[in-house]
């Protein structure tokens, strides 16, 4: 039970990665607050954690709006008492084409996964600092953002490497705070997000989702795609005690996809 004493507030933790990472959050000690977009999903997830024995409570949240985060920190410190990790990971994509991303498009992908990131990063910072404990944050980024060729689209990886770039400048601001500041990188994930960009991509080409899923395996030096858990694993490990000195880095969970 090494998050024994820990609360950790996850975004997107309907469904997918923040799921999986608030189950595993909760079977080392911690207790949640699980804020996502999706209230009857979020929900759901409360409902397992509340199995496990650990306290928790939800909040819905929509990263891209300001009033939204200032909401879910306010229900975390009437409800929880404060915050000493935040996982960073509400996200969205789709599959679009190079020449058919909109400016609609880029707005909306941009303002969850960059602009909602920053600010759930800074503002929750606050609050950690306030605290005077110390902290942990961990972002959601993508090997989109370091060049993935097969990322769902340009927009996305655009959003993603602004990720890993907040994360090593923060990590920089944070330190004097005892704050660690790091992102986890995922390759291919099965998620419902994934199921969603391969069919987009399967009418796009004319392949079945199958045989595009068997392509991207192939691409993968270990043969295999992630489960949730093996983003959780990392993203747990990174909020623990084993991880004191680790900041500003950001770990690519692929398959040896990309080596950097």
């Amino acid at each position: 039970m090494k998050l024994q004493g820990n609360v950790a507030l996850v975004t997107g933790s309907g469904r997918g990665i923040g799921k999986a990472t608030s189950i595993k959050y909760a079977e080392n000690g911690a207790d949640l607050i699980l804020a996502d977009i999706d209230a009857e999903l979020v929900e759901k997830t409360a409902i397992e954690i509340r199995k496990i024995g650990r306290k928790c409570v939800t909040v819905n949240l929509d990263v891209g709006d300001i009033e939204s985060i200032d909401n879910m920190i306010d229900v975390a410190n009437r409800e929880m008492g404060g915050i000493d990790i935040l996982f960073n990971n509400a996200g969205v994509t789709k599959h679009i084409n190079f020449f058919d991303i909109t400016s609609e498009d880029w707005d909306r992908i941009n303002t969850v996964n960059a602009k909602g990131a920053f600010f759930c990063m800074q503002k929750i910072a606050k609050v950690m600092v306030d605290q005077g404990r110390g902290g942990r944050i961990i972002n959601t980024a993508s090997i989109a953002g370091k060049g993935y060729r097969r990322a769902s689209n340009a927009a996305y990886a655009a959003s993603k490497g602004s990720v890993i770039a907040m994360t090593y400048i923060c990590a920089g601001y944070l330190a004097e705070y005892d704050i660690n500041v790091n992102a986890v990188c995922p390759g291919v994930v099965k998620t419902d997000m994934m199921a969603g960009i391969l069919s987009g991509r399967s009418s796009d080409v004319g392949v079945n989702t199958e045989e595009l899923e068997s392509t991207v395996t192939s691409e993968i030096p270990l043969g295999r795609v992630n489960e949730a858990e093996d983003i959780a694993n990392l993203v747990v490990f990174l909020s623990g005690p084993e991880s004191r000195n680790i900041t500003g880095q950001s770990y690519n969970v692929d398959g040896g996809m990309i080596m950097h």
